[in-house]
């Protein structure tokens, strides 16, 4: 659909230490991604979120600031279901099939959520959820500019850095990328306060709000 949106993913220039602070030479050198917008496509995101990625030879780089005044999470288990509080997440398909893809998600706390999805029909409803699958080598960290759970105050925002292996992502990425490689992905934000918003890069279309829409994942282009 010529209305999906592309994101030239550059080589890092240079290291990135996953710390949660989005400080290093590769963030200022990676734009951001399109602004988020609400699920449905009735417009921008009144909580905006900026999103960034570049890659290496082994791994691909996400990172996240999610401006938001009341930052929390109640949530502290790996796999735990953060979806239903505040997360950003990353729907990523290296294989561009449509059907099988990786689920990742983070809280403010760095409480993740991984999973393989089969979504053969691409419908909610034949959807099957793999969480024995585990991303190896995943590392995330969060930096919170505010007072994480502190829900008198005004806080500003809070920032996710996050390091994925091409290895762990086999059989979808049967190799680490080369440039001009394009593998289907979605960005998406849930926030809940002081009123629900769904946002992403790509929006879904969908009433109520449902990120498993494959057909609306953008396209990521790995570029030198």
């Amino acid at each position: 659909m010529s209305d999906l949106p592309t994101y030239i993913c550059k080589r890092a220039a240079g290291p990135i230490v996953v710390d949660g602070n989005l400080d290093e030479a590769a963030w200022e050198s990676a734009e951001p991604m399109s602004p988020f917008i609400i699920s449905d496509g009735s417009g921008p995101s009144a909580r905006p979120t900026e999103a960034r990625a570049c890659w290496t030879d082994t791994h691909l780089y996400l990172a996240f600031r999610a401006f938001d005044r009341d930052i929390w999470g109640t949530m502290t288990g790996h796999d735990d279901p953060i979806y239903n509080e505040e997360v950003v997440e990353a729907f990523l398909d290296p294989d561009g099939d449509l059907t099988r893809y990786f689920e990742l998600e983070i809280s403010p706390r760095n409480v993740t959520f991984d999973a393989l999805i089969h979504n053969p029909t691409g419908q909610r409803a034949n959807l099957e959820v793999d969480l024995g699958w585990e991303l190896e080598g995943w590392e995330t960290a969060v930096f919170v500019d505010g007072t994480l759970n502190d829900r008198t105050d005004t806080d500003r925002l809070w920032t996710v850095e996050m390091a994925i292996p091409f290895a762990s992502l086999a059989p979808e990425c049967r190799a680490a990328p080369k440039p001009g490689d394009a593998w289907r992905a979605n960005f998406y934000r849930i926030d809940l306060t002081p009123t629900p918003e769904f946002s992403g890069w790509s929006p879904t279309l969908v009433t109520p709000a449902n990120y498993h829409v494959p057909t609306r994942f953008g396209k990521l282009v790995f570029a030198e």
